[in-house]
C-alpha cells in the first residue's frame, strides 16, 4: 500500500481503544514483511543523498526492545548516506523520566559532535520519547519520525498482554504502580501536545496488534504535522518495505535551516516586487 498522509483536523481525541485480537495475532507476520521488504529494495529508486544534504539520526527502540532491534534501519540509513546512532538501550523497560534524563544527555552530546539538529526516528514507545524531547530541546532534532507510537495515554492503548508486563517490570523494579499512565508518581508528565516548530511525521498501521492505531495519531491540526499510514504489523514496522520508503523520502528533504532561509528570501523577493 502506497502511504498517504491521514487528514484529520478534529481535535478532540476518541476514548482510547485496544487492538482486536485478530490484529494482534498478525503480529506473527514479521518474517513475511521482511522477506518483502528485501525483495522490494531491489528495484525502488531509494533516494540516496551526498554529504552535504546528509541527515543525523539517532534511533529510540521500542518497549522491552534494545538498540539491536533498529541495527536494520540503522545500516538503511547509512546506505542512504546519512549518519545513524543509537540511544545507547539495553531494554526500554527503565523508568520513564531516568530514561528520557539519559535520551536528553544522549542526544545532547550528538548535537554537539556533529553540529547540527538530530532526526529522531522512534519505534513504539520509543517515539514517544522522541516526541518528548522534541518539546524539550526543539533547537536540536530536526524533525521526528514516531513508528506506531501511541502518542496518547500508551498503557490505555495497548493490548492486554503488553500492558501485564508492563505492570509486572514495574512491581519487579519497585517502580510506581501506574508506569506510563496518568497515575505515575516519577514527576514525569509526558505531553500529548505536538513539539512546536519542529516538524514531526507520525507512521500508523490500522492492523497494528499491539496498540491501537487511533492513538497513534496526532490530532493537533498543527501545519508541521503529517500522519501517514502504512500496511504492516507493529513489530515489524522496523523492517516494513512502507515504513522505509516514508523514512528515505523525510530524510531526503532539505534540512530545516535552509527550508526557513530559502523561505526567508523568498518572502523578501516578494516584497521587492510588492
Amino acid at each position: 500500500m502506497t502511504p498517504g498522509s491521514a487528514q484529520i483536523s478534529s481535535r478532540i481525541a476518541p476514548q482510547p481503544q485496544r487492538p482486536s485480537l485478530l490484529d494482534s495475532l498478525g503480529e506473527f507476520r514479521v518474517p513475511l514483511e521482511a522477506s518483502i521488504y528485501w525483495l522490494g529494495a531491489l528495484t525502488h529508486p531509494w533516494p540516496h543523498v551526498q554529504p552535504l544534504n546528509s541527515k543525523v539520526v539517532m534511533l529510540i527502540p521500542g518497549f522491552m526492545a534494545g538498540d539491536v532491534t533498529l541495527a536494520p534501519l540503522a545500516n538503511f540509513c547509512r546506505w542512504l548516506g546519512h549518519r545513524a546512532v543509537h540511544a545507547g538501550i539495553w531494554s526500554n523497560s527503565e523508568c520513564p523520566r531516568e530514561t528520557m534524563q539519559k535520551l536528553n544527555a544522549r542526544i545532547a552530546l550528538t548535537h554537539e559532535k556533529f553540529d547540527q539538529p538530530i532526526v529522531v526516528i522512534g519505534q513504539s514507545l520509543g517515539g514517544v520519547y522522541a516526541r518528548e524531547i522534541a518539546r524539550e530541546q526543539p533547537e536540536m532534532v530536526e524533525r521526528v519520525i514516531s513508528l506506531g507510537s501511541p502518542l496518547r495515554q500508551p498503557r490505555h492503548a495497548a493490548n492486554l498482554a503488553v500492558q501485564a508486563v508492563a505492570r509486572s517490570i514495574a512491581a519487579l523494579r519497585g517502580k510506581a504502580d501506574g508506569c506510563l499512565s496518568e497515575s505515575c508518581k516519577c514527576g514525569l508528565i509526558l505531553s500529548d501536545e505536538s513539539p512546536a516548530h519542529v516538524p514531526a511525521t507520525h507512521v500508523y498501521s490500522r492492523t497494528d496488534g499491539v496498540v491501537h492505531w487511533q492513538s497513534c495519531i496526532d490530532l493537533s491540526g498543527a501545519p508541521t504535522v503529517e500522519n501517514v499510514e502504512v500496511t504492516g504489523s507493529h513489530v515489524g514496522m522496523g523492517l516494513n518495505a512502507d515504513v522505509y520508503r516514508v523514512i528515505a523520502d523525510r530524510l531526503a528533504m532539505p534540512h530545516r535551516s535552509r527550508l526557513h532561509l530559502v523561505d526567508s528570501h523568498a518572502a523578501a523577493a516578494q516584497a521587492a516586487r510588492s
